[in-house]
């Protein structure tokens, strides 16, 4: 095993915006760190913290180390705290590597005598620490076009990849940023009955978001008044502290929506980005409506993205676009 001069840790990865961290953790050099009190042996601290986007606590210099071991005594009423830290290697010959997948440059350890940074065995519990490279903080709104009155089932299939290319946005800004958020559509499905108070969810509950098939089949039809005046008057529970944003995706062309918009920035969804998905000749085809040529979301001029393929690369233009707004 190896062991740490100054502690032995475990912990995982938190993504924190603008050089801050979340309520409640500790900004040591270039990470945030969070503490837990549970008691876990390496193996399942490590997957709890993976299970949660998160991984296990990293070490980068003696900075850390020896503010983290004052902390940790601090917090846990101990002279020598124990806890796991986010490091081990593959094989006896192989290179110690961080849980965050960067190389164990800087080291403070004694003779090493396993394959895990540990203080006993593998077998035995820790308190649970968290590290966090600082990323950006989001809470943003999808709101996906859902309505048509009338709609079949081929409609709905389409639909539902358009549902299903949201939530693959989702997961792609919760890769790259500290990410709370919710969905929403045209139609208003009856799932959220306040749009004065949209609910801030964790990625893992944003994840598990169902398909809403009672959303597909409403009068609003493309009509943004309404949307446009809910979305004035809406805020979030609890109330976002972090950068807001809105990604309004749609398959329809600007002549579908009779003049009216949406606004380009909202008190609780600062930066907005559109998404075209679809393609408008598709769409045109599917209402027997004929082409006109002119495709785009009303109110909004850039940023707007065009989603061909609904692939991931279309996710990631989704989210690159979001986070040059960012401050």
């Amino acid at each position: 095993m190896v062991v740490l001069k100054l502690l032995i840790a475990a912990g995982s990865l938190l993504w924190i915006a603008d050089a801050q961290c979340v309520s409640g953790d500790s900004l040591i050099g270039d990470l945030c760190y969070s503490f837990s009190t549970t008691q876990l042996s390496f193996t399942d601290s490590r997957d709890h913290c993976h299970s949660i986007n998160q991984n296990l606590a990293v070490i980068h210099n003696t900075q850390q180390n020896n503010f983290l071991a004052s902390l940790v005594r601090n917090r846990y009423s101990s002279s020598y705290g124990r806890f796991w830290i986010g490091l081990s290697r593959p094989a006896l010959n192989a290179s110690f590597v961080w849980d965050d997948g960067t190389p164990a440059v800087w080291t403070n350890f004694d003779r090493p005598t396993t394959t895990k940074a540990t203080t006993t065995t593998t077998t035995s519990t820790s308190a649970v620490v968290t590290s966090a490279v600082k990323k950006p903080s989001v809470t943003c709104l999808f709101m996906i076009d859902m309505q048509s009155a009338g709609i079949d089932q081929n409609a709905i299939a389409t639909y539902q990849t358009y549902f299903n290319f949201a939530k693959l946005v989702g997961t792609t800004l919760n890769n790259q940023t500290y990410f709370t958020g919710n969905l929403d559509n045209f139609g208003y499905t009856s799932q959220l009955v306040d749009r004065r108070r949209y609910q801030s969810y964790s990625f893992i509950n944003f994840e598990s978001s169902g398909f809403p098939i009672d959303g597909t089949d409403d009068d609003i039809d493309l009509d943004l008044t309404e949307v446009d005046g809910t979305l004035k008057a809406a805020g979030w529970n609890p109330p976002a502290t972090d950068h807001t944003c809105l990604i309004f995706i749609s398959a329809a062309p600007e002549a579908m929506y009779g003049g009216t918009s949406i606004s380009p920035t909202y008190d609780s969804f600062t930066t907005v980005v559109g998404v075209l998905v679809g393609g408008e000749k598709a769409y045109f085809a599917f209402h027997n409506i004929p082409f006109s040529g002119a495709t785009s979301i009303p109110g909004l001029t850039d940023p707007v993205i065009t989603a061909v393929s609904l692939s991931t690369a279309d996710a990631e233009s989704v989210v690159q676009r979001l986070l040059e707004t960012l401050p």
